[in-house]
């Protein structure tokens, strides 16, 4: 197993009280295997990718019963034993490259400096190499690129970049934030056919954190569906989209433009708002925007997986769940 994460919470003090970012979640990824975590800004999905890294604010409390990456655990490493991990074994491609690459250094400069933070290895086969990822990832006239700035480039041109940058020491996994948000659907679908292409050629592991159920769609091997700082339904993406289970997961779905929807119809939506995190939370989180609410849902809900089903965290029984799916999706759920 290449990343074995296992009861991460993610508690932030502020002044109102702990913020409980993220509670109890946990997943695994193999190599040459996505895992999408899916789910609406403010849930804690980028939170979860920066705790893999390391990277959480200064006064976030990480914890968790299992952190592991090719077997070695992450919990205990020194900052200098991660910082030789980061951006070596494990990359992060953030989620706006303009403010995660350094405005006042060429893309060249940024690039070398990658490898050779890592690799011994001259100037000279650091450009080489970041020559040779800037035209892997489509970039044309790689060598004048590299004399750059981040501002002369375009967003999609800058999120290549981003990707460049990722594989210039060969990690095996990849840990990408929302990589094509605020980018137009032509550049957006390049991006991830050439994601897609890389991890198959370098068998890499990648973790994708997305809100578009729809890249989900097209790249997931496996679905986490995230939810006021909790997983509340993971699968294969074969059995979350053809067996949704949890009523945020069918509503999600529910959201989607349907081909056949008219034009000027109304699209549909999930009432209500994600809830606070500060302080004591009980019962299940998406209890007062769920249609199907009961008293039990006021107490805690845990995750669970009965007989014939995948994991899902709610009071409905598996078939009562099918048949609400089948209610809000049409016929096909």
């Amino acid at each position: 197993m290449l990343l074995d994460v296992q009861d991460l919470t993610i508690d932030i003090p502020t002044a109102s009280g702990v913020l409980h970012a993220v509670q109890g979640i946990s997943f695994s990824v193999d190599e040459g295997e996505t895992l999408c975590i899916v789910g609406e800004s403010g849930c804690g999905k980028s939170l979860t990718a920066l705790a893999v890294m390391d990277l959480l604010p200064r006064r976030a409390i990480r914890a968790a019963t299992s952190l592991a990456f090719s077997g070695r655990d992450l919990r205990g490493l020194s900052r200098e034993a991660m910082n030789r991990l980061r951006g070596d074994r494990i990359a992060m491609i953030f989620q706006e490259p303009m403010t995660s690459l350094n405005p006042v250094f060429t893309i060249g400069d940024q690039m070398i400096d990658v490898l050779r933070q890592h690799r011994k290895v001259s100037r000279r086969e650091a450009r080489d190499r970041a020559v040779y990822l800037l035209d892997k990832v489509g970039i044309s006239s790689p060598e004048a690129r590299l004399a750059q700035y981040p501002h002369q480039l375009s967003g999609g041109l800058r999120q290549r970049v981003m990707i460049a940058m990722a594989l210039m020491c060969d990690p095996k996994l990849i840990l990408a934030d929302e990589p094509t948000t605020a980018l137009d659907v032509t550049i957006q679908a390049e991006l991830l056919r050439l994601l897609m292409a890389l991890q198959q050629e370098f068998g890499m592991g990648l973790v994708l954190i997305t809100h578009d159920l729809g890249i989900v769609s097209r790249m997931a091997d496996k679905v986490a569906v995230m939810y006021a700082g909790q997983i509340v339904e993971s699968g294969t993406a074969e059995t979350i989209f053809n067996d949704p289970l949890h009523p945020y997961t069918q509503g999600l779905m529910a959201c989607l433009p349907a081909p056949e929807r008219q034009r000027m119809q109304h699209l549909k939506a999930i009432p209500g708002a994600v809830p606070a995190l500060v302080g004591a939370i009980e019962g299940c989180r998406f209890r007062g925007r769920c249609a199907h609410a009961q008293p039990v849902c006021e107490r805690d809900v845990a995750l669970r997986e009965p007989a014939g089903a995948h994991p899902y965290r709610c009071v409905l029984p598996a078939e009562t769940s099918r048949d609400n799916a089948r209610a809000v999706l049409g016929a096909g759920a």
